[in-house]
């Protein structure tokens, strides 16, 4: 029998990836099956998704993978982008002893999943290359706050990840990050952050009409 909090990390984690893709009608009574639960604890769990804004639940109708709101990702970009620009400028200009070794292990790990395919993997080293560097900015309470407000970006990002270039990128802004902290350059560290978080949300307009099914629509 799985855990609320296993059931809850699951679903998350293929939510995220589209395992779940948005928009898709979860049936209780497959999850029950799947996770070897009872109704409370699979209820619980996808009240904790509905909080994180994952899913929708109609009461006595059905519960569904929410849609990517395009419109909360760019709104959240906004935060994030300026928050980890600055701190990697600020890591930038007196760099923490380990920390550009511990961010060239992240990369060769990431090069070694996109050389495997799995963009599960690669995506999870993503994640933890940003929170080495707010960590290193002593920003940690930031960092769960963009962590909570990210999940339409990070869907953004895994639809993104689709494509076979995506991987490639995210490598090359990765060095650069990396080289602008080793340099000691807080402009090019900056510039560099800067460019690497903008990519997915300047293809949002492009993605939204290769896969409208899975983005909210716009209200104006």
């Amino acid at each position: 029998m799985t855990s609320e909090s296993g059931i809850v990390e699951d679903l998350r984690r293929r939510i995220l990836s589209l395992d779940l893709p948005p928009g898709a009608i979860l049936s209780r009574s497959d999850l029950t099956a799947r996770y070897g639960t009872s109704s409370t604890p699979l209820r619980d769990a996808l009240l904790r998704l509905r909080d994180e804004g994952l899913v929708t639940i109609m009461p006595q109708s059905r519960t569904q993978v929410t849609r990517i709101d395009l419109n909360h990702a760019r709104q959240i970009h906004v935060l994030r982008s300026t928050v980890e620009a600055e701190a990697t400028a600020r890591i930038a200009a007196e760099p923490p002893d380990g920390l550009s070794d511990q961010l060239a292990t992240l990369i060769r790990m990431q090069e070694d999943e996109a050389r495997r395919g799995d963009m599960d993997a690669f995506a999870r080293l993503d994640l933890a290359f940003h929170e080495a560097l707010l960590h290193a900015a002593r920003l940690d309470a930031v960092h769960r706050v963009i962590r909570r407000e990210s999940v339409h970006i990070d869907r953004l990002r895994a639809l993104h990840l689709m494509q076979p270039e995506k991987a490639q990128q995210i490598l090359t802004d990765h060095r650069s990050i990396l080289d602008g902290i080793t340099a000691a350059d807080p402009a090019a560290a900056r510039e560099a952050m800067r460019h690497h978080l903008s990519q997915s949300i300047l293809l949002g307009e492009q993605l939204t009409r290769e896969r409208p099914e899975f983005f909210e629509t716009e209200r104006h």
